[in-house]
């Protein structure tokens, strides 16, 4: 009997934490950007809540895509996450290296890296899993 996993639990996953983050930037933008070690003015408080908006719609969009079956919409879905989440480690570890110790040493930072990095796997695995699967529909 072999068990294959499936991205539904994955996009639940993803639905409720970027859900959770998403609100957490819209509604208390300031206190998200400090806990990750960044200060910033009004101007860079109202972006964070725009970046907000656009985390609850990646919450929203897997949401709606957790129960679908294998096609071409669900594998655009899963590259789209893979592509989003390695540019977003890339992007938290540049800046992370340039602007040094004080965010070096920020824990949750470094969860949130851990975080993007174990989403690019798994979805990456069903990326590469699927492929031949998808082709042949």
């Amino acid at each position: 009997m072999k068990i294959e996993f499936e991205p539904k639990l994955f996009f639940w996953i993803t639905a409720v934490v970027a859900g959770a983050f998403g609100l957490a930037f819209i509604f208390g933008p300031q206190f998200m950007y400090e806990l990750i070690g960044f200060s910033s003015d009004a101007d860079g408080y109202l972006m964070v809540r725009f970046f907000g908006l656009m985390v609850l719609g990646v919450s929203i969009l897997t949401f709606w895509a957790r129960n679908s079956e294998l096609s071409q919409t669900r594998e655009a879905i899963i590259l789209m996450l893979t592509v989003c989440y390695t540019l977003m480690t890339i992007t938290h570890l540049l800046v992370m290296f340039i602007r040094g110790p004080p965010l070096l040493t920020n824990v949750w930072l470094w969860i949130v890296v851990v975080l993007h990095l174990s989403l690019v796997g798994i979805y990456g695995y069903f990326l590469i899993r699927d492929w031949k699967k998808v082709r042949a529909l």
